[in-house]
């Protein structure tokens, strides 16, 4: 038997009171007399503990009624197997956060425990699977698997939560709700489908790819809310770090505290540093500010710890020191002329400087290098038809060939390198006195540097010389990035198997052009170098879950934080998990990469379940920080049940019987009293006429006396 509204059930207990006041009952303490009492003889009281009920039968009927009365408001029903087989089965998805907020307090123990309440709570012939999320969504245990071997789902729970923990990615809600919605297949389209989403739903989470789809009518959301013991909070992130490539560069950092925070109070310190370098200061409830990091006295890398709160988790900035990464060009000619002011290589080598994160390593020969360089430039000499077939092989691996064409002979080349076999090179007009760009395409990435308005005046640039090249039937190999303003091509691009190849019409030295003492030529170099893998930009801070920046041409060795090493063939990528700095080590360098958490994650304030309600997901009516949702499932299952069975009908008219019975027999027990009260009364008349008579006799007789006392004082 189970009970829509039970509470109604507390008012069965009222039966007591009667019984206990009739049990208790004291006579009246004052005697009043009456002058008609005094011919009735006086009744002994019964002592208390002696009294006992009468009309046991009448007392029963009443409480009978009373408690037909509260089962009957407290709505029965009964759930039994055939009303249990009866009940639409449910389709139950469960998604559980593991981003690093759940490391606040026992968030995560909480989350493990309303899963396994929930799984409990499932029916054998529900289908039920369970995912955890962060950055993305990770499947536990599908419906697949439930529904092949629904009876051992406790086991295998038990073993796969043990294994759960919380990560150190950042909360991307929105990404794990749009792949939680395809999880129910086939076996589950005739059943009732449900999300329970348990999480601290604080607002670093990203919720914004939401308004890309549309939710399906039929799934509900019901989300579970964990709330810490408090969200007082500081965050620190970093907001700027000036390179320049030496232990005094300036580290901005952002701190911020929660709203409606009871702290204020924070120190910031470097790890291993002196305590005199610290910084104490406070920041109040909500507020964010930009603050300069102390300064790091050693040139290596370091942790920066903020203290001041409870939670620690997103407390600590991982910084690398400045580390340039060795780019190596190699150039096809002479070493001699690198100081021979008329060459190509000496331009060359005096434009590629050491930068805060390139350091480019320069070496010139006729034959090619026994290390395989990075980018290979060919100016002012044309290789031998020997070479050709290695030329090709080295651009078809991946690699980045410059070529400047300076003669007829260098058609042949070209042929080889782009297997085009229409292609010739010949001298310009001599008689032209110069050339100019007409139609460069700055929105290339091979000049991605002329995209800046500053750098996209090509005005002031003249080409004394240039070579015409002329390609027939070239289809979509060769690509023309600039022309001259004859409408010839300047530079030329292809794609080479996985490499690159750009072809220059004319020559940067002063005897061809004025490019390589313009202000176009290091941006253009750099340019290259930047879409060969070796980008002159300050590396942007790396954030848990993001890939590190290796060299996909070499092998390497990648220590974590931790101390567990990873050893990578050429052209694989790592994915971090962990903040921290990881060490990547090669045959030819070796980098460290400082990884830190979402700045987003130290955002915990929560949200309200309502907020997903804005995005078009449709939400359970109990959606709030505990099981309402389930309870207000359940609610609805009985109201269901109970309004097919509608048991209170028959207590009714129960009820109705039973207070015709105790009308019937309280009428009877009325008739034995009033006949008790005439016999009394008869009795008490009886009683009354005796003594009026006797009273009256008295009177005559007292009368009779004094008349013979007169009569003989008269004689």
């Amino acid at each position: 038997m189970s009970w829509l509204f039970p509470i109604y059930l507390a008012g069965a207990a009222a039966i007591i009171a009667p019984i206990l006041l009739h049990l208790r009952r004291r006579p009246p303490q004052d005697r009043v007399e009456f002058s008609t009492l005094m011919f009735l003889d006086a009744s002994t009281p019964v002592p208390v503990s002696k009294r006992r009920l009468e009309n046991w039968l009448l007392l029963l009927l009443r409480c009978l009624a009373l408690i037909l009365l509260a089962l009957m408001f407290a709505r029965p029903f009964l759930q039994s197997e055939s009303a249990t087989s009866s009940s639409a089965d449910q389709a139950t998805l469960i998604l559980l956060d593991r981003s690093a907020s759940m490391r606040r307090d026992d968030l995560s123990k909480r989350g493990l425990a309303e899963v396994e309440r929930l799984f409990k709570a499932a029916k054998i012939t529900d289908r039920i699977a369970l995912a955890v999320f962060d950055r993305e969504l990770t499947p536990v245990w599908s419906f697949e698997e439930d529904r092949n071997t629904p009876a051992n789902r406790s086991a295998a729970l038990q073993s796969r939560l043990a294994m759960l923990a919380p990560t150190w990615s950042g909360t991307q809600l929105d990404r794990a709700l749009i792949a939680a919605v395809p999880s129910f297949d086939a076996s589950t389209a005739k059943l009732k489908k449900r999300i329970h989403l348990i999480t601290d739903l604080q607002e670093g989470t990203h919720l914004d790819a939401l308004r890309t789809i549309a939710w399906p009518a039929e799934l509900t959301l019901h989300v579970h809310r964990l709330d810490p013991v408090t969200n007082d909070n500081f965050a620190v992130a970093l907001a700027a770090r000036d390179e320049e490539g030496n232990a005094d560069a300036l580290i901005r950092i952002r701190l911020s505290n929660t709203r409606d925070s009871a702290l204020r109070d924070f120190t910031l310190a470097w790890d291993k540093a002196p305590q005199t370098d610290s910084i104490t200061a406070q920041i109040p409830p909500g507020a964010s500010r930009i603050l300069n990091a102390p300064p790091n006295s050693t040139n290596r890398a370091t942790t920066l710890t903020l203290t001041g709160d409870k939670y620690d988790f997103d407390n600590r900035l991982f910084i690398a020191p400045p580390q340039p990464r060795a780019v190596r060009i190699h150039f096809l000619g002479d070493e001699a002329t690198r100081d021979e002011a008329a060459a190509p290589l000496y331009y060359l080598a005096r434009a590629l400087q050491p930068t805060a994160t390139l350091a480019p390593v320069l070496t010139a020969g006729k034959a090619m290098p026994a290390q395989k360089p990075d980018v290979l430039v060919i100016s002012g000499a044309t290789p031998s038809a020997g070479m050709h077939a290695a030329l090709r092989d080295f651009v078809s691996a991946g690699g980045f060939l410059v070529e400047v064409a300076s003669s007829s002979a260098d058609a042949a080349l070209l042929q080889t390198l782009t297997g085009i076999p229409g292609i010739t090179v010949k001298d310009g007009d001599a008689n032209d006195d110069y050339r100019m760009l007409a139609d460069v395409k700055t929105e290339h990435p091979l000049l991605k540097p002329f995209g800046d308005p500053k750098l996209r005046d090509f005005t002031k640039l003249r080409f004394w010389k240039h070579r015409q090249i002329e390609v027939k039937d070239a289809g979509n190999k060769l690509e023309t990035l600039a022309s001259f303003d004859n409408g010839h091509p300047a530079i030329l691009s292809a794609r080479i198997g996985k490499g690159t190849l750009i072809v220059l019409a004319s020559g940067w030295q002063p005897s061809d052009s004025q490019l390589a003492l313009s202000t176009k030529f290091v941006p253009l170099l750099y340019g290259w170098l930047a879409a060969a893998g070796f980008s002159h930009d300050p590396a942007a801070t790396l954030l848990v879950g993001e890939d590190l920046p290796l060299d996909a041409a070499s092998a390497c060795i990648i220590t974590e934080p931790g101390g567990k090493t990873h050893s990578l063939e050429a052209g694989e990528s790592f994915t971090t998990t962990g903040i921290g700095l990881y060490k990547v080590q090669s045959a030819s360098h070796t980098q460290i990469f400082a990884v830190n958490l979402p700045p987003d994650e130290g955002r915990v304030l929560p949200l309200a379940p309502q907020k997903l309600a804005e995005y078009g997901i449709k939400l359970s009516s109990g959606a709030d920080s505990g099981a309402a949702g389930e309870s207000t499932d359940e609610r609805l299952t009985a109201t269901d049940t109970e309004q097919r069975q509608q048991s209170w009908w028959y207590i009714l008219l129960i009820l109705l019987a039973v207070l015709l019975l105790e009308t019937w027999f309280a009428g009877r027990t009325r008739q034995n009293t009033l006949a008790a009260v005439w016999e009394l009364s008869c009795l008490l008349a009886h009683r009354l006429s005796t003594a009026l008579a006797s009273t009256e006799m008295c009177w005559l007789q007292e009368n009779h006396g004094r008349k013979c006392v007169n009569d003989l004082a008269n004689r």
